[in-house]
């Protein structure tokens, strides 16, 4: 009986290490070719945690095969770093470089996630203004009337003083800055849930590329959102059928276009060039995905796997809680903060990064296609 027991225990450990390390680099397979290692990297954590339990149990019962999770634990050692980096300090910044504050943000259309505003000002707009950035970009940032949404004289006045530069790109993106920008034309995805926009932005005398993106969304209905609901509170084997034939084909199909989207997104950035480069949005997908690693390249680095600590969480509605709004950035910029906000006035959590920028580099507008765009007003 002990020796079934043992033998039962070793089948496991193997099963949950294969697991761990397959999730572990999902992200370095083409979704285009097979989704499934995507989806598993989404398991991550679970599969991480259930690891690190397994370790616990083979302590206590049966040390010898200790080594097993202990050795897969250190071959994930990068896919853990990257789901909770543990970076713990601030780095200084020299004499020759200018703090820059980046925040992204899917506003949903200004619209309060939980509830219209029942007060005189937008939440969203207050949340935007709360992180007195240098540059916001937006996604899903459309809205018809002010006067529909709550966003009142004073919050409008506040939005025109402090961002002067302000341009409203391709579908539902924007970017306000403080600092002055042009628009550089892009070419966009064939999914019109999926956008990119460029500008060139003049930081007391540096050149910024900086890219807001919006990848490819997952397209589930409420019917879809209710069974992932209905399946994390209480899975069942017709719940988990029902969902590989509804909501789960439906990520493998996103997964599949982002990563075209994203192929499309590093082949732009290449051909636009400049030397100081910002990614920021919505990606759709968590940290390490396929379609981030595409686009970083070799140039470009995770702000929060560079300076974050611990792991985090910025979309949470329908129980979906993942870490898909990214910031990625490259050249002589240097990553200095990461910061996840509170607000609940989206499904997604507003995002910021912190940055050290040289003074008057060499390199500005160092660019081959530029277009030149009169800023909107708000």
């Amino acid at each position: 009986m002990k020796s079934l027991l043992k033998f039962i225990l070793t089948v496991i450990n193997i099963a949950v290490i294969a697991a761990l390390l397959f999730s572990g680099y999902g992200g370095h397979f083409n979704p285009s070719v097979s989704s499934i290692p995507g989806i598993a990297l989404m398991l991550f954590p679970l599969i991480l945690a259930t690891t690190c339990l397994l370790l616990i149990i083979d302590i206590i019962s049966w040390r010898r095969l200790t080594f097993l999770p202990a050795l897969a634990l250190l071959l994930c050692a990068v896919p853990i770093w990257n789901f909770c980096p543990l970076n713990i300090g601030t780095p200084k910044i020299g004499d020759n470089y200018t703090r820059l504050k980046i925040l992204t943000y899917n506003a949903f259309n200004f619209d309060n996630y939980h509830h219209r505003d029942s007060a005189t000002y937008n939440n969203t707009m207050s949340t935007i203004l709360s992180t007195d950035a240098d540059i916001v970009c937006l996604q899903e940032s459309l809205y018809d009337d002010p006067s529909t949404w709550n966003i009142d004289s004073t919050q409008i006045d506040s939005v025109l003083t402090r961002y002067p530069h302000r341009l409203h790109g391709y579908g539902t993106l924007a970017i306000w800055s403080r600092y002055p920008m042009e628009e550089v034309r892009m070419i966009q995805p064939e999914d019109p849930s999926g956008m990119f926009m460029c500008v060139k932005v003049d930081v007391k005398g540096t050149g910024l590329t900086l890219y807001n993106i919006h990848l490819q969304s997952l397209g589930l209905n409420n019917i879809d959102k209710e069974l992932y609901g209905s399946i994390t509170r209480r899975p069942t084997t017709d719940k988990l059928e029902n969902a590989r034939n509804g909501f789960i084909s439906k990520l493998s199909h996103a997964m599949k276009r982002r990563a075209v989207q994203a192929r499309s997104l590093r082949g732009q950035i290449d051909s636009i060039g400049g030397r100081n480069i910002l990614v920021a949005g919505d990606f759709n997908d968590i940290e390490d995905c396929y379609a981030q690693r595409v686009i970083e390249g070799k140039t470009l680095h995770s702000t929060f796997a560079t300076v974050g600590c611990g792991p985090t969480v910025t979309y949470y509605a329908n129980r979906f809680y993942f870490n898909i709004d990214h910031i990625l950035y490259g050249g002589d910029l240097q990553a200095i903060e990461y910061l996840r906000g509170e607000s609940r006035a989206s499904d997604h959590y507003p995002v910021c990064g912190v940055y050290a920028i040289p003074l008057k580099s060499k390199d500005y507008y160092h660019d081959r296609t530029s277009d030149n765009t009169t800023a909107q007003n708000l």
